[in-house]
């Protein structure tokens, strides 16, 4: 269980995210319930297969959840096939949360209305061996018609009620560039949800970090982004409301994935960082062709880019990192910078929700 004051990151299974949150600090984890998406089996270029097996690709699922977050934690899997199965013919999702409960994790499953047949029975499946209850994760568009009944026949396919049930209004990438249009937009979604006050929890999530930096030019030395969805959270609870959401949201990333092949690819070395309301985006060139060490100027550039709002080396994991950076000691692999990034929206996510709502101490 968890109120309003809390905050729900919606993050790819990947090293650079969950080690993020391994890495957050105790006081931190307190305020939050990561939302865990399993990316899809990663693929073979050249041969144009996946390359690795799902049981490959699930395999270190458990041990990895274990050693960054045992508590409490959302796992979705919108990214693989829904009737996908490893070679036993066991379900995906189920082999998954298998691995989770060897390793005495506490992951409640999530499931869509308009997920596959066989997608919803694992969740049933789960849901009866954990007993920890599901996550019900809707889209704007499920709203269309008769939201009552979708959800009443996507409760008894899993044999639960909305009590045991956490809930997400998930807008993905449709945030609105006025924060007080999608904050209407949210609370009629809101009124239209059925057993408003049943639900264990509710949450109104989405992303509105470009899916695209480009031109790259643009963002030289640095450039801010609105944080919209945010913005639109504070003005929705400002109003009046039946029930207050909690907020969730897509770190400092797009909620779009896209499979690029790596042979082809060549990056711009870039720093992103999460400011109260706005995401600071500070551009380097090509890494392969101009190597790593930029990120060292990167941010040199971002902390005198802050001058005196720099919050220092210790305000997270992320920011410890990004200090030591510029002071010339290392520059990170292809996975550190969504580490760095990703741990520091998260101490910079909660710190906003708990001064949001007046908490005292500020975590």
């Amino acid at each position: 269980m968890f109120s309003h004051a809390h905050y729900i990151p919606i993050l790819k299974f990947r090293q650079g995210e969950y080690l993020a949150i391994g890495r957050s600090s105790a006081a931190i984890k307190k305020w939050m319930t990561p939302f865990f998406e399993l990316p899809t089996e990663p693929w073979d270029f050249e041969e144009k297969i996946p390359s690795k097996s799902m049981d490959e690709h699930l395999a270190q699922f458990g041990k990895r959840l274990a050693r960054n977050w045992k508590a409490r934690c959302f796992v979705d899997s919108p990214y693989i096939g829904g009737s996908a199965s490893v070679a036993s013919g066991v379900h995906h999702l189920e082999h998954a949360f298998s691995l989770a409960r060897a390793e005495a994790c506490l992951a409640v499953p999530v499931v869509g209305i308009e997920r596959d047949t066989a997608y919803k029975k694992a969740v049933a499946a789960i849901v009866a061996a954990d007993q920890r209850g599901a996550c019900i994760r809707v889209s704007p568009d499920d709203f269309a018609s008769n939201i009552s009944g979708k959800i009443a026949s996507l409760l008894a396919v899993i044999g639960l009620q909305a009590s045991d049930c956490d809930l997400i209004i998930d807008a993905n990438d449709d945030i609105s560039s006025s924060p007080s249009s999608q904050a209407i937009v949210w609370k009629s979604l809101i009124a239209s949800l059925p057993q408003l006050a049943q639900w264990r929890s509710l949450t109104v999530a989405g992303g509105s970090f470009p899916a695209s930096l480009s031109p790259a030019s643009i963002y030289r030395p640095h450039k801010d982004v609105k944080r919209y969805e945010w913005l639109a959270y504070k003005s929705l609870v400002r109003g009046k409301l039946d029930r207050v959401p909690t907020f969730g949201d897509y770190s400092a990333a797009s909620p779009k994935t896209f499979e690029m092949d790596p042979r082809l690819m060549d990056p711009n070395a870039k720093v992103k960082y999460t400011l109260d309301d706005e995401w600071r985006i500070v551009m380097g060139n090509q890494v392969k062709k101009n190597g790593r060490s930029q990120y060292q100027t990167l941010c040199k550039t971002l902390i005198g880019s802050l001058g005196s709002n720099w919050p220092g080396r210790t305000y997270s994991h992320g920011d410890e990192f990004i200090d030591d950076c510029a002071a010339g000691k290392g520059n990170g692999g292809s996975s550190t910078w969504p580490t760095v990034t990703t741990s520091h929206h998260a101490a910079a996510a909660v710190r906003g929700i708990a001064i949001l709502f007046g908490a005292s101490p500020v975590p």
